[in-house]
């Protein structure tokens, strides 16, 4: 049946690769970095590995029967969170109808993408590090029908004229000790940035990011995230880096595209994020589906594609909303949102996550 050429070995690059193997497709994919682990490997955390516990809502029988893998074993469940908005705490639980989970993203043999690396492996997929495609002819080399799912990178948004909005960042790591009892992950709405800031653990091992898109971060802030860490959990780290996060698939209200060029996008290139909360893990194992189908059946992978992301540019107005009022209107939606959950939660919850690409779609 040929080759094909996958760039990027994230989750969507994975899960699109996966599916070309098993339609009998001989794939290649050609990867930057000289490993499996996303940003995780670009990461300046001193002696520590990088690892990020990233939390999302899915369902994981319907992730397994609409990609066709079972992510199960890089999943770990998630149950309730704490939130700091505006200055006050909030302990919120988790609906029964509405599961969430905390991934590892990294380098370690536990995340979630060393599980779909070693699918890919098992299933004959072929990779390539020390790959990078950085300039206009490094893409054009590439055959017709080549799945891009390369991540946060600028260079592929730039070549491709894609639009996007840059991210600024803020990053400690360390260990927790086996006898934490602590939320497993604790999220920061305030006054210092118009995102929010999170820490996070899973396995040991605890992360913090404070990030703001479009505008740098300023000492304030970056004296205000450690402060309070430090001071509401007793949670401190040795080390803190400033980040240079990547950009983001936001630039503009027609964001989301299968199609550009020659090409098939998947993952963030794609557009498969909410707009307000940056969901993406969901959106990257569903496009890297989509785009695998996209290789043999386009017209019918773009329909699927438009039906997952129908409520995309409604998470982009919010979004927009979000920045124009700030920071006024962000605390009346947190202070609103939060000091109401318990009584919208067991019934609505659910649908308010219909934001993330592919929730409840498929």
């Amino acid at each position: 049946m040929g080759e094909k050429i996958v760039v990027g070995a994230g989750l969507s690059g994975l899960t699109a690769a996966i599916n070309l193997r098993r339609r009998g497709y001989e794939v290649r994919v050609l990867e930057r970095r000289d490993g499996i682990g996303g940003p995780a490997r670009d990461m300046p955390t001193g002696e520590l590995t990088y690892v990020m516990a990233d939390g999302t809502p899915m369902e994981l029988e319907r992730i397994r029967a609409y990609t066709g893998i079972d992510i199960s074993p890089a999943c770990e469940p998630l149950e309730w969170t704490r939130i700091y908005g505006f200055g006050k705490r909030y302990d919120r639980r988790f609906p029964s109808n509405v599961p969430a989970y905390l991934v590892e993203r990294g380098s370690r043999s536990a995340s979630l993408d060393m599980h779909l690396y070693r699918i890919a492996v098992e299933e004959g997929v072929n990779f390539e590090f020390n790959h990078p495609l950085k300039t206009r002819r490094d893409f054009e080399a590439l055959p017709p029908r080549s799945i891009l799912a390369t991540g946060l990178f600028r260079d592929s948004f730039q070549v491709l004229e894609i639009p996007f909005v840059p991210v600024y960042g803020l990053f400690g790591q360390g260990t927790v000790s086996e006898d934490y009892r602590g939320p497993k992950v604790i999220l920061y709405m305030d006054e210092y940035t118009w995102d929010y800031a999170f820490f996070s653990t899973i396995h040991g091992v605890a992360g913090a990011l404070l990030f703001q898109r479009k505008r740098p971060l300023d000492e304030a802030a970056k004296r205000w995230f450690p402060e309070r860490l430090a001071r509401d959990e007793g949670l401190e780290f040795p080390e803190w880096h400033e980040l240079d996060v990547g950009v983001l698939p936001m630039g503009s209200f027609s964001n989301p595209r299968l199609f550009h060029d020659r090409f098939i996008l998947a993952g963030t290139l794609a557009g498969a994020q909410d707009p307000v909360l940056l969901f993406g893990v969901h959106g990257a194992l569903v496009t890297g589906r989509i785009a695998a189908l996209a290789v043999d059946d386009p017209e019918e992978a773009y329909r699927e594609f438009q039906r997952v992301n129908r409520l995309w540019r409604v998470s982009y107005l919010n979004r927009r909303f979000i920045e124009a009022t700030f920071p006024w209107g962000l605390r009346g939606i947190t202070r609103l949102g939060f000091g109401l959950y318990p009584l919208y939660a067991p019934f609505a919850l659910r649908y308010a996550f219909l934001l993330v690409p592919g929730w409840l779609r498929i």
